[in-house]
């Protein structure tokens, strides 16, 4: 049986492009980048062409590029780095972070550990449709606010924040309270609070472009885009004071020690490449089965669309079934040969409610605490689309049977 794969937002199959770019690093160029012979001289130079090529892509300086073990530890490395740096010159004061509700635990995890450690922490709400309220955050900043980290495109309902605009919130507040100017990148303590965005699910999708999205950092992850697993990667601006979470030999501009690991960097950059090139076709594309998906959904009782419409990722559609066990329904979708999940695959092993969702709830959207999350990706066509939706008003009817 010809297994359908519907949890892209999981993770992606690493693509034949990028199997073949990362080839060459495994075995014949093997040598660590930070040796001066040859074999050391050719794998900086690969590790130096791959940042080279992200750097474009991103818009930045090829030394803005820091390589991490994922996109967990970059977030990691965004926060608590930040807030560590910022500690050094403030002893006497506590330092304040803000995120939102709807945050990949990487952020909230990172977050809630650091007021465990003693820093203030606000949690900006989302309306029902899971958008970020900009006044409401430009509220919680105070003049000792370290960083805001703000999400892209939520993992678990592909909603799209308003970054540019957010970005641009946070500029104003600066100018306005700390006398900065737009144009001029602020050193010191002008350059608090700082913006951090988690933009491992946008990647395949929407704009990357540091200068056009205003940010300070910003997270990305190979396994999102058809390159390896144990890769990630954190930007880091200039002018960003960031204190190391792994010190060592000073790799990574001293902020990230440990030999790098060469294959996995020039799979990234690959990935990295084909995405962008692929961009406006794919979500064209995937967009045309997103409206039929939806459509097709909504003709199905007791079926709810969480998270905005207009305001998604092309891939990600996520749905409650009133009264169903959601977990139960992929569970029975697994056996039927079609891969989906109920929340993000980072925390499928915690508790059964969805913190994303009871944020929506909470903002007054009529769902449920748990949902199903479809994602589509390269290899999705209609005709797994119709399986899937053959599959679950199948497994539906056979729920509503069982509880007569």
């Amino acid at each position: 049986m010809k297994r359908i794969y519907l949890d892209h937002a999981a993770a992606t199959p690493v693509s034949t492009e990028v199997q073949k770019a990362m080839a060459l690093y495994w075995g014949e160029t093997f040598g660590n980048p930070s040796s001066i012979h040859e074999e050391g001289v050719l794998a900086k130079s690969a590790m130096a062409n791959a940042r080279r090529s992200i750097a474009e892509e991103l818009g930045v300086h090829a030394d803005e590029i820091i390589f991490t073990g994922s996109a967990t530890e970059s977030c990691n490395l965004a926060l608590r780095g930040t807030v560590m740096s910022w500690r050094q010159n403030h002893p006497e004061q506590t330092p304040h972070i803000v995120v939102c509700a709807i945050e990949h635990d990487a952020v909230l995890a990172a977050a809630r550990a650091l007021e465990r450690e003693g820093a203030t922490l606000s949690i900006i709400s989302v309306d029902k449709e899971g958008i970020i309220d900009i006044d409401e955050l430009l509220r919680a900043i105070t003049k000792d606010t370290v960083i805001i980290s703000i999400g892209y495109a939520n993992n678990e309902i592909g909603v799209v924040q308003p970054i540019r605009a957010i970005a641009r919130a946070i500029r104003n507040w600066k100018k306005e309270v700390r006398g900065t100017s737009r144009d001029v990148r602020a050193e010191g303590d002008d350059c608090y609070p700082l913006f951090h965005t988690d933009a491992c699910q946008a990647t395949n999708y929407l704009e990357l472009r540091v200068p056009q999205l205003g940010v300070d950092l910003m997270t990305l992850n190979a396994a999102k885009i058809y390159g390896p697993k144990g890769i990630g990667l954190l930007f880091v601006g200039r002018t960003i004071p960031v204190y190391p979470l792994i010190t060592g030999g000073g790799q990574e501009r001293g902020l990230r020690a440990g030999t790098e690991n060469i294959p996995l960097i020039v799979g990234f950059a690959e990935a990295l490449r084909i995405a962008a090139s692929e961009r406006r076709n794919e979500c064209d594309r995937l967009m045309q089965l997103q409206d039929y998906l939806i459509a097709e959904l909504q003709t199905q009782e007791d079926v709810t669309i969480n998270g905005s419409l207009t305001s998604r990722l092309p891939n990600n559609i996520n749905i409650a079934l009133r009264g169903a066990d959601h977990e139960f329904v992929t569970i029975a979708l697994d056996a039927k040969g079609i891969a989906v999940s109920t929340k993000s695959a980072c925390n499928e092993a915690d508790a059964e409610h969805s913190h994303v969702l009871m944020a929506l709830q909470a903002a007054g959207h009529d769902g449920e605490p748990s949902g199903l999350r479809i994602s589509l990706g390269r290899s999705t066509t209609k005709k797994d689309i119709d399986l899937f939706l053959f599959a679950l008003l199948e497994i539906r009817k056979t729920l509503v049977v069982a509880l007569v």
